[in-house]
């Protein structure tokens, strides 16, 4: 994305019940309501002006203002808070209020990369999401009750715990169906699904996975996929000290779901199956191996979507 694609960036700070709106440092506040964003919109988009809206994630909250934006055909940019934090912090800014925190994310709109910015998932994508959120509360707390039903011998207990699992059974089975409807549904994202499942090691669930909490694929360059996921490994070295390169952050989700495909990968998909045995004659450890295996993957998979091509071992 070119620099010259915006002029003007808007620093909005999402709470429960307003928004604090930074425009070249000035801070207005309004309702978190659909109307008074749209009002709010349609006052203050010149014409001939490219706006970039930088909102922070509050899991969930900035969802209204980020839609209302985007159906305005506004350029807009969910960050991370941890980014904002540390870009605050760079800037000495140690105090935290809703009108300071507005303009630090207009700051922080002037400051990131631009190629950074995506284009926000479409509705079907979001969607889509939010029942793969629950799905995976359902499928923790099933687990829960899972442990806890071996640990107890009482009998009117166990009862109790077994009407759970029956219970989260069906609700888990429920989201799935409407998961799988939404995807049959939508054109592009059914082709997706097929094709994805081209590569041997990704079956129904990883790529129902992948199409619900990685919207990104095919968007990004390899590098960038990687990190999303988590599997990019990170150097740490300072001075003399040599640290190990470790995977962290990323989509946990996807990177468990994944793993789990790199198994079957491994042992099963011809090109990663040699890619896995070179790596474990080299002396490398298994679980070093099935990482490097899903980051293969993962690019490759990220390359099919980008060009809408099958998987060719």
């Amino acid at each position: 994305m070119d620099q010259n694609n915006y002029e003007i960036v808007w620093g909005i700070d999402v709470s429960k019940s307003w928004l604090d709106i930074s425009i070249d440092g000035k801070v207005t506040r309004i309702d978190q309501t659909k109307n008074a964003i749209n009002l709010f919109i349609k006052n203050n988009n010149k014409e001939n002006k490219k706006i970039l809206a930088i909102v922070e994630s509050t899991g969930g909250y900035e969802r209204l203002v980020a839609n209302c934006l985007t159906s305005k055909n506004l350029l807009v940019h969910v960050a991370h808070p941890n980014k904002v934090r540390s870009y605050a912090k760079a800037r000495g800014r140690m105090a935290k209020t809703d009108k300071l925190d507005a303009t630090i994310l207009e700051g922080y709109g002037k400051f990131i990369d631009p190629t950074s910015i995506h284009e926000r998932p479409s509705q079907s994508n979001q969607n889509l999401s939010a029942l793969s959120s629950r799905l995976e509360q359902l499928k923790k707390i099933h687990h829960q009750e899972c442990c806890r039903l071996g640990l107890t011998t009482d009998k009117l207990i166990k009862r109790s715990h077994q009407k759970i699992l029956a219970l989260l059974k069906k609700e888990i089975q429920k989201i799935e169906d409407e998961v799988m409807r939404l995807i049959q549904l939508d054109s592009p994202l059914k082709e997706r699904y097929k094709l994805l499942q081209s590569m041997k090691g990704v079956g129904p669930a990883v790529a129902m996975t992948l199409i619900c909490d990685l919207p990104e694929l095919g968007q990004c360059d390899k590098k960038e996929i990687a990190a999303l996921v988590g599997v990019a490994p990170i150097t740490k070295e300072s001075g003399q000290k040599r640290g190990r390169s470790m995977v962290q952050n990323g989509r946990s989700n996807v990177r468990k779901t994944l793993y789990m495909g790199a198994l079957v990968a491994a042992h099963h998909n011809p090109l990663l199956k040699t890619m896995y045995q070179r790596l474990i004659e080299k002396g490398k450890p298994k679980k070093v191996a099935l990482v490097a295996i899903m980051r293969k993957m993962i690019v490759i998979l990220n390359a099919m979507v980008h060009s809408k091509t099958a998987f060719h071992a």
